[in-house]
């Protein structure tokens, strides 16, 4: 995989529309040569950064030039883009602003495509992919990958930890959330403006903070359910609240070097091997976990659930959320937050199926996994009764996918059922075991250089 980056992307776009802007007449003195267009209007041929549409302009001018040379649009993700050739060989973009992606099947036609881009554009070929939005990329002799958000974690940690208003503790942090740690709005502070004195007194934006979890969560899996349940208080947060996020991130700082690891041979991925070890064949690269626990939220009393969707035994997507209905049933928890599962993994499906040019069809049987036999009934059998038919027809989302062949439901044991860190506060020894499962603990490394107070 390797990564390009456009120089000065905005200023590349060609205006499409009349826009005049007036130069000073200091830059006329400044630079003489230039002297005839300053002091009056003067119309715009290409874009300029801080005009209200040049980042449209620069996304119509790339997306323009790709299908010119041959690309075709992803219909899954509009980012993508994929070009096959006569021969059989493809390129694929992924495309962020002014940041590339890019890798292809045929060297050659990888430099061509470098030539063309750079003749078009001014670029910057930055040779095999290490950074991408703030993640490090790590790609392996093995041709197994590795992702990880080290470096934000740890500005994560320097902003809000080592500066907030709170004594030091040295102690080893297990879990990401307090023990008997329960989230409600009881805790919630009265008043605003009780809430801004406790900001003031933690010295940290509890909603900025939040917010900063919330991305690198998306490669720290262990922290989806302890993220999701402090979201909920960032307009009033209470005490009790600043205290469990200053325990997250001791959490983190004591836990820093996780990553998630796409394995070239899935049999040596933890997750395959734990499915082996129960006697569980699993040959497709792209399967999941569904788990729900029922009627744990205090104030709404609505269930809280968890999916992992994994590929090559990397985590691809994650959720922990709360589905609407007020669950009237365990069974009905873990079917309602399978339905969620199913709709992500949908969406996946489509774009694996772009990917490898093949159709949904053949894509083959995705296999979802969930700890409730139950559950498990309910989506393939057919039939109502007086126990579901008043679940949602919507919910049945995930009779009509296994009908058509695109999923299949089967039974773990709760043991191993990885999405329970997304639904609980698991013990410090069971929170390790499945954060063990998803993530690969990066070698050698030592903490000292965190300095918390």
């Amino acid at each position: 995989m390797k990564q390009l980056d456009f120089v000065g992307a905005f200023l590349q776009a060609k205006m499409r529309t009349r826009m005049f802007v007036t130069i000073p007449r200091i830059f006329g003195v400044l630079f003489p040569e230039y002297a005839w267009c300053t002091g009056k209007p003067v119309r715009l041929i290409m874009s300029m950064y801080g005009t209200m549409l040049c980042g449209k302009y620069w996304y119509l001018d790339l997306l323009d030039f790709l299908k010119e040379i041959g690309f075709k649009e992803g219909d899954s993700v509009k980012c993508l883009f994929i070009k096959v050739f006569p021969d059989g060989s493809k390129l694929h973009l992924l495309n962020y602003v002014d940041d590339m992606l890019y890798h292809g099947t045929d060297a050659n036609k990888v430099r061509e495509f470098e030539e063309q881009l750079g003749k078009r554009f001014t670029l910057e070929l930055l040779g095999n992919a290490h950074w991408y939005l703030g993640s490090r990329i790590n790609q392996l002799e093995n041709f197994d990958t590795e992702v990880d958000q080290l470096r934000y974690c740890k500005a994560i940690i320097k902003k809000y930890l080592d500066t907030a208003g709170c004594g030091n503790n040295i102690k080893h942090h297990a879990t990401p959330l307090p023990s008997g740690f329960i989230p409600t709005s009881d805790d919630c502070a009265t008043l605003e403006a009780e809430s801004h004195d406790l900001a003031t007194e933690f010295n940290m934006d509890f909603a900025s903070c939040i917010g900063s979890l919330i991305y690198l969560s998306m490669t720290q899996t262990d922290i989806i359910y302890s993220v999701n349940k402090l979201a909920k208080f960032t307009r009033k947060p209470g005490r009790t609240h600043f205290v469990a996020l200053i325990h997250l991130l001791r959490y983190l700082r004591d836990n820093l070097f996780y990553r998630i690891r796409f394995y070239s041979n899935l049999e040596s991925a933890p997750i395959y091997k734990m499915l082996m070890a129960q006697n569980i064949t699993e040959k497709h690269l792209f399967f999941g976990f569904t788990d729900s626990l029922w009627n744990d939220d205090q104030d709404t009393g609505r269930s809280t659930g968890c999916f992992i969707l994994t590929y090559m035994g990397g985590v691809v997507d994650h959720s922990s959320n709360m589905p609407d209905p007020v669950a009237l049933s365990s069974a009905e928890a873990e079917y309602n937050e399978g339905c969620t599962a199913f709709m992500a993994a949908s969406h996946l499906c489509m774009l694996l199926c772009e990917l490898e040019g093949i159709q949904d069809e053949d894509m083959g049987t995705t296999s979802i996994y969930f700890d409730s036999k139950s559950a498990v009934a309910m989506g393939i059998n057919y039939k109502d009764t007086k126990h579901t038919r008043h679940i949602m027809r919507r919910y049945h989302y995930v009779r009509q996918n296994i009908a058509a062949n695109r999923f299949t439901v089967k039974w773990i044991s709760n043991e191993i059922q990885i999405a329970d860190i997304g639904t609980k506060l698991n013990d410090g020894p069971k929170h390790k075991l499945l954060t063990e499962m998803i993530l690969i603990k990066v070698k050698d490394q030592k903490r000292s250089f965190i300095q918390e107070g």
